[in-house]
């Protein structure tokens, strides 16, 4: 999930403030309650995604790349997911998208794809 949240944040080449913001609140306080798990260290398994979203971002990574990790791994697994899991990451994907100025085009394109990969139903 950090890839795919760090994909859609950095598809315009920079992640605004907000956007930042909106991934610390949302797994603050959407992800963690839902996380049952915690690491070898003892923290909540949800605060991953924030790690793996701040490695991306540290090693200023392009967002194709990120888009392409969370793009094979879903490819593979999306299906998998129970759909509770499935509606988290697009609700996910669309409140870091939304949290700067409204969903760009491109980052439309790309909850498009999600919601394809993990087989949702798209409003018509």
């Amino acid at each position: 999930m950090g890839n795919l949240l760090y994909s859609i944040a950095a598809i315009d080449g920079s992640i605004a403030p907000k956007e930042l913001k909106e991934l610390r609140r949302m797994v603050r306080e959407e992800l963690v309650p839902l996380e049952k798990h915690n690491d070898e260290f003892g923290t909540d398994a949800a605060f991953a995604v924030e790690f793996q979203f701040d490695l991306l971002e540290g090693s200023d990574a392009p967002s194709e790349e990120a888009w392409d990790d969370a793009n094979e791994y879903l490819k593979h697994n999306g299906i998998l997911l129970p759909e509770k899991d499935r509606i988290v990451l697009i609700h996910g994907a669309e409140q870091v998208a939304s949290a700067f100025h409204g969903i760009s085009k491109a980052e439309h394109k790309l909850l498009d794809k999600l919601k394809q990969l993990l087989a949702i139903e798209q409003p018509s």
